[in-house]
């Protein structure tokens, strides 16, 4: 039996609407031999988007990213991975939070590649396990990723 580690990663509303962009992605998601648990394509009020990004309250950029996440819709999926940590993992291959120093320091991450801005940054990536169980929750709440956690 393996075990599997999961992140939750979401692919923007500006990439989601290039399906060139978004294929590429998900192509990379698969070559680097990540499961998708579980996805959606969805999108958010102001208030869910506000309410997924609570942990940024009084934040100078917080209303651009709940403005930005609720402009259309976007694609968020649970990854699972053979690794000790599936959000590390993920959070490589898209780089910088901000573009510019993706595009400096690690020109084909995700961000380097489809990034605009800080806010239009392609993608988003749980940054640990409480958050990821804190999202999930949000996006899937009558799912149970624990009934993942091992391979047969």
């Amino acid at each position: 039996m393996q075990r599997l580690t999961f992140t939750l990663a979401l692919i923007k509303p500006d990439v989601y609407a290039n399906p060139k962009h978004h294929e590429t992605i998900l192509n990379l998601i698969k070559k680097e031999k990540f499961v998708i648990a579980k996805d959606t394509v969805t999108s958010w009020s102001k208030g869910q988007a506000k309410e997924f990004y609570r942990e940024h309250d009084g934040k100078f950029f917080q209303q651009r990213l709940v403005e930005f996440m609720s402009s259309g819709e976007f694609h968020a999926l649970v990854l699972a991975h053979k690794t000790d940590d599936a959000i590390l993992k993920w959070r490589g291959m898209l780089g910088m939070t901000k573009c510019y120093k993706s595009r400096e320091f690690d020109r084909r991450s995700i961000r380097a590649l489809y990034g605009l801005s800080d806010t239009r940054n392609a993608g988003h990536g749980s940054d640990s396990v409480e958050s990821f169980e804190n999202e999930v929750k949000l996006l899937f709440p009558s799912w149970d990723y624990k009934e993942w956690t091992v391979l047969k």
